[in-house]
Order: structure tokens, then C-alpha cells, then sequence
């Protein structure tokens, strides 16, 4: 059905139904008010010519809206849609009024992608685009219509989501030929049709049939996947009462201390086997790493105290089982150890660092430095390390415990849906995703509590996006009334996995390899049998374990033994390549490029002699996405039509070149010929 030949006012009378809406206050103190039907929309782009600097652009030639199950509308230009939502807009305009305003959701899978090119034939005024970062929109608002992202929502291709639901008309993957250029005018076959409308027909059912297995309605529905368990932490740390939670939030300056303390997982090569390729080497995984910690692990559960900033009192807190947060002066620090590999502290992490040696982003020495630390940290470092001076600059402390009922019941419960779908043939994708599930109870306390905005400025073309906040005592105050997690468990929960990481680590010793976050790589043996017994009694005392569909029982926080590689090679973190079989198919890990594909391009040239620096990944490295925000293109006329250039984008073939830094090459060179 074009959009020209369809009135949606019947449709729209027929859905406006306050009794099954749910309203949102706003500044205004007006609700807000949602047409009772989730509605879709989608276009598709092709690429048609080339700017002055060598710029690609595109256009939209064809667009589809689907108004929940029954009536899909296309057209092909931006002035048919236009027309369209004015049309939508001005009857719910209308039909507003002290009850509230109306509006219609309009779901877009990727909203990212069709934003730029709304930009282009719309205006958005202040506070009316909604986003996680710059560029990555998860809704905004023009007129009546509310877009929000779909994809944002599922965590899942639309192909995925459509197969993981069940939807009747699943995503037409492969039927369209995106190398072939179109125009509004271009004639489209009855595939290339269906492909176009299967894409909204699909996310209006996956929706549908979401808020009906949930309970859901336009207003409750979570804007993204994570939503979901943020949803029931929410409600579980109301369970365990909302008062206590308030009291153990940090005041302003002792978050800065926190967000100082705060790192992610450990993940590092070690430097005498960086650029060596080698044979045999096995590997080690922890199971739910984040999640065992939260589990079985002992937290800061009383509001932190200030101390005095005296080594001595340091210690006594210490020896007394107190969690502790530092700040630290440490003159003439070195390495315990030459031969060991795997140094803890992160330059990125230090403050006025001087005399220093880095070992790819870690000390091996310094003549002076400052940092904040948990005592986890500490322990670790002294362990690691020795020093010609220690100064303690503040000092904080609390009181241990475990984490509220309320709150690990929810995590245990999100464990045991995963591993129900271990080993399940064709659920590989959604055990990830529910892997992913099960990790966003860490990832909401590890959440920066200052949020800076994320501003989009249509006034403004050359800097469309920008992220600042003016005042960030006062965000950081406004923000805190509606934190349910405090920000230290987040700090405390990665210093426990980076200690149980360690444990492994040590273990290895001189054969450890690599590591990253829950992962040893080693060669030669491991022993972690006493740990893992330790482990899992841990676990079965806490809770922590579940059974998977063949009745075998899984236990969080254990050292699983991995596929051991045949051959290995890394130049570095997130930098290394890997067989099963001796000269068998490699596999890359490497950010940004394609795991299977990378490993094709290196075999395509040498295999592991030709994995070294200066390396150029052509095939592998995924897309880049060109942002065209102020076009300089003029109109040109193609088969007797004018083509007019809006703001688009581009998606491009991307290249990755394998690097080190001279100082990190300097350090390689002497250490590995030391090492021989």
C-alpha cells in the first residue's frame, strides 16, 4: 500500500485507548499518552555517487512503515513521509489534551542509521533526541512520533530476533543485492518488495509477541535488552529496602576517589612470548567470572569511613578485614621478579608518573607515581612488586559483607537460564545472549554514576554531536535519588575477579602466556585442582551452580580447561592468532577484525610468518561508516529525475594494520633475546 493512497486517521481511531496506556509525566507535569499498537519503520539506501574529496554518498529510494499487524504502507521519498507523519501528527495533536498528549511509537531496528538521514529532512529541537553516546540514538521525538531503536531493545540481529521469537514473517536475509544502485524511481521486483516489508512486518510481531509473554506495554517496555534486568535489580534492591541502598551511595568527592580505583579486567601478553610462535599451549577459562564474584564474595557494605592517611593505620585496617580505598605516593617501585610476565599496574591508571619503564601499558618500574586502589589492589601489588617509599595520601574504609539476598537470587537466576541452554543444538546465539544477560548485573555497578549528556545541535552541522556536562558536581548530585546500586560494588566486583585471575597467573608462573579477564594462556601444565575444589564448594555453599540439559552441574567461579591451541602467536592485548591443528585453520582475536575472516587473509599470506607488525587485514577488518552530516553535493539529474543529496551516511570496507609501539618494540627486543 503507497503512502499517498492511505488516510491513517481510522487506524489511529481505532487505537486510541487510554485505558490500556500508561502515561509519563514530564516537565510539563502532562502525561504523556501512546496509541495503543507498536508501529515500525525502515529504509533501505544505495549508493550513488561520489563528492569532490572522494566521499561516498547515499540516498533513500524506498521507504515501509508497518501500523501494527494489519496495514503496511510504503513509499519512495522523504516528501511521501513527510506528508505521512504530518498527517498522523496533526490528528493526535488534535486529539490531546488535559489527560495528556499523544503520541505514536515508531520502532526502527538500528535507529543510529536512520537518524542520519531523518536529520537531513527533519528538525529536532533540544531535548528531543535521546542518546547513549554521540550518534548512538536510542529515541527521539519529531512532532507526534516517538522513534525508539529495536535493535538497541533486542541486544539482536533482526534475523535473530525474528527466529529467536518465532515471528511469522521472518527477515528475507540475502534477497536483496545491495551493490546494485536504486533510485525512488528504480522498479522493484516482488522480492526485493517482500524483503522491504518483511523488515517491519518482523519487528511489529517480534514486539507484539514480547509484550505478551511479559506483561508489557508501550510505557513499561525497556528502551534496550539490558533493560530487562535492570528491571528486576531495580525491584530486587527495593525488596531489600531502598533506604539502605541511599545511605551507602558516595558523596561527590569520594565517587572521584572510586572512579580513580575503578579498572576493568586484566588482559596482557606476556612479553617473553610476545612475537614467538608457539606449539602446545593450553588454556584455562573461570566460569561467570563476574557473576561467582558477586555470589560468593565479600563487599563494602557499610558507608565508607575517612581514616587517617598513615601507613600504619593502613595496615591495622587490613589486618582487621576492613575494605579499604587509597589513595597512595610509591617512590622507586620495581618488579619483585625479572622473569615474571605479567605486571598489574596500569599506566592509565597512574598520576604523575615519572621515571617510568612500560611494559605495554604496564609498569615494570617507576621513580614516582600516585594511584587509588582497593586493598584487593594492594595485597596484589605488594605481592608484585617492592618500593623505597610508601605514602598514604587518604585513606577510607568499611565495613565487609555480602551482597543483598534480593540481589544474587536474581543473578543466580539468570545463571540457571543460561545454562539451560549450554550445549542446546542451534541456541549457541541466545546462550551468548543470555550470557550477556547474566554479566549486566555487574555491568549496572559498574555504570559511571556521572552521566554526560549527550547533545545534539541541528543549529550547528559542522558539530552535530557533542557530549559535556557544565556542572559535574551537580549531575553527579541530581543523578544520585535515582541510583539503585552503589558504585563500589562495581569497583570491588573486577578487583575480585582480577584476584582470582591472579591465582591462575601464579599458578602458570614463568609458562603464563596470556591472559585476559577470566583466561590463561600456558605452556607446558597448570595446577588449579585445589582451587577449584575450594571453588566449588564455594559455589555450592553460596548457591552458586546449576544443572545444564544433560544433568551435568556447573559450578560459577571454577577453572574450566579449554581446547588447547596447536600453534599460538600474539603481539600483544587483543592482538593474537591461533590453530587447533598443526597448520590447520588459524582463528585471529584481534579488536576489530573478523575472527574467521582475519584467520582466511593471514593464510592467504604466509600464515603465522606473515602475523608480525605492518600486517594490513584488507578483507577482515569489517566496515567503517562514513558520516556524511553536511553534504556538498550538488543536485544532478539522472534518467530526466533530480537527485538531491540529504545528510547519509556510508557504510565502507575498513583495513587494520597489526602495530606496536617503538617503546613497546624496545622492550620486546631485549627481553626476547634475554629470554633465549
Amino acid at each position: 500500500m503507497e503512502a499517498c493512497n492511505y488516510n491513517p486517521v481510522p487506524w489511529l481511531m481505532e487505537h486510541l485507548d487510554c485505558k490500556h496506556t500508561k502515561g509519563k509525566k514530564r516537565k510539563t507535569n502532562k502525561k504523556r499518552l501512546y496509541v495503543n499498537m507498536p508501529c515500525a519503520f525502515d529504509i533501505e539506501t544505495s549508493r550513488v555517487c561520489t563528492d569532490a574529496d572522494g566521499n561516498p554518498h547515499t540516498i533513500m529510494y524506498i521507504w515501509q512503515c508497518q501500523l501494527g499487524l494489519d496495514v503496511t504502507i510504503i513509499g519512495r521519498t522523504w516528501d511521501e513521509w513527510l506528508h505521512f507523519t504530518d498527517v498522523i501528527s496533526d490528528y493526535l495533536r488534535a486529539n490531546s489534551g488535559p489527560q495528556g498528549s499523544w503520541y505514536l511509537c515508531m520502532y526502527v531496528h538500528n535507529l543510529a542509521h536512520e537518524f542520519q538521514y531523518l536529520s537531513g529532512v527533519m528538525t529536532f529541537g533540544p531535548g528531543e533526541v535521546f542518546a547513549s553516546k554521540p550518534r548512538r540514538v536510542l529515541k527521539c521525538d519529531n512532532r507526534a512520533i516517538e522513534y525508539r531503536c529495536s535493535m538497541r531493545h533486542s541486544n539482536l540481529s533482526l534475523d535473530a530476533w525474528g527466529k529467536q521469537l518465532g515471528a511469522p514473517h521472518a527477515k528475507l536475509t540475502g534477497a536483496l543485492d545491495y551493490s546494485k544502485v536504486r533510485y525512488p524511481w528504480t522498479p522493484l521486483t516482488s522480492t526485493e518488495l517482500a524483503y522491504c516489508i518483511n523488515d517491519v512486518r518482523c519487528i511489529v510481531e517480534c514486539l507484539l509477541i514480547e509484550m505478551n509473554r511479559d506483561g508489557d506495554d508501550l510505557y513499561t517496555m525497556p528502551l534496550t535488552r539490558t533493560g530487562y534486568v535492570r528491571r528486576m535489580a531495580r525491584q530486587a534492591m527495593y525488596k531489600w529496602g531502598i533506604s539502605r541502598v541511599k545511605r551507602l551511595l558516595p558523596s561527590w568527592e569520594l565517587y572521584q576517589m572510586l572512579r580513580e580505583a575503578f579498572r576493568g579486567g586484566d588482559t596482557h601478553a606476556n612479553r617473553y612470548y610476545v612475537g614467538l610462535h608457539l606449539e602446545n599451549v593450553g588454556s584455562v577459562d573461570m566460569s561467570s567470572a563476574y557473576p561467582a564474584v558477586q555470589c560468593e564474595c565479600y563487599f563494602p557494605m557499610t558507608p565508607f569511613r575517612q581514616e587517617p592517611a598513615t601507613v600504619q593505620r593502613l595496615m591495622q585496617c587490613m589486618r582487621h578485614g576492613k575494605a579499604c580505598l587509597m589513595r597512595l605516593q610509591i617512590k622507586g617501585l620495581r618488579q619483585r621478579f625479572k622473569w615474571w610476565g605479567f605486571p598489574y599496574i596500569p599506566l592509565a591508571k597512574v598520576r604523575h608518573c615519572e621515571g617510568y619503564i612500560n611494559d605495554n601499558g604496564r609498569l615494570l618500574s617507576a621513580d614516582y607515581f600516585e594511584i587509588t586502589i582497593t586493598d584487593i589492589d594492594f595485597r596484589i601489588i605488594a605481592k608484585e612488586y617492592d618500593w623505597d617509599a610508601l605514602n598514604v595520601l587518604d585513606l577510607y574504609t568499611s565495613d565487609y559483607g555480602k551482597l543483598p539476598k534480593p540481589l544474587t537470587d536474581c543473578v543466580k537466576e539468570s545463571y540457571t537460564g543460561k545454562t539451560s541452554l549450554k550445549s542446546v543444538a542451534g541456541q549457541d546465539l541466545y546462550y551468548v545472549k543470555a550470557k550477556g544477560d547474566l554479566n549486566s548485573y555487574y555491568g549496572m555497578t559498574a555504570q559511571d554514576p556521572l552521566q554526560l549528556d549527550t547533545l545534539f545541535d541541528e543549529d550547528d552541522p559542522d558539530n552535530l554531536w557533542s557530549e559535556c556536562t557544565d556542572d559535574p558536581e551537580g549531575s553527579y548530585n541530581d543523578h544520585c535519588p535515582h541510583l539503585f546500586l552503589p558504585y563500589q560494588w562495581g569497583v570491588w566486583t573486577t578487583a575480585h575477579t582480577r584476584k582470582r585471575l591472579k591465582i591462575a597467573q601464579w599458578a602458570a608462573g614463568k609458562n603464563g602466556v596470556y591472559c585476559d579477564t577470566d583466561s590463561v594462556k600456558y605452556m607446558g601444565d597448570i595446577d588449579l585442582t585445589e582451587f577449584n575444589k575450594a571453588a566449588k564448594q564455594l559455589a555450592k555453599d553460596n548457591g552458586a551452580c546449576a544443572t545444564d540439559p544433560k544433568g551435568h552441574v556447573h559450578y560459577m567461579g571454577v577453572y574450566e580447561q579449554e581446547h588447547s591451541y596447536t600453534e599460538f602467536m600474539t603481539w600483544g592485548a587483543k592482538k593474537y592468532a591461533t590453530t587447533y591443528t598443526k597448520g590447520g585453520r588459524i582463528t585471529t582475536t584481534i579488536a576489530g577484525v573478523s575472527k574467521r575472516k582475519g584467520g582466511l587473509e593471514l593464510a592467504l599470506w604466509g600464515g603465522f610468518d606473515a602475523f608480525k607488525p605492518g600486517f594490513t587485514f584488507c578483507l577482515a577488518a569489517g566496515n567503517q561508516v562514513i558520516y556524511n552530516d553536511r553534504p556538498k553535493v550538488p543536485d544532478f539529474v539522472v534518467n530526466g529525475h533530480t537527485v538531491h543529496i540529504t545528510r547519509n551516511l556510508c557504510i565502507c570496507d575498513n583495513t587494520y594494520t597489526l602495530g606496536i609501539t617503538d617503546e613497546y618494540a624496545k622492550i620486546l627486543g631485549y627481553k626476547i633475546m634475554e629470554a633465549v
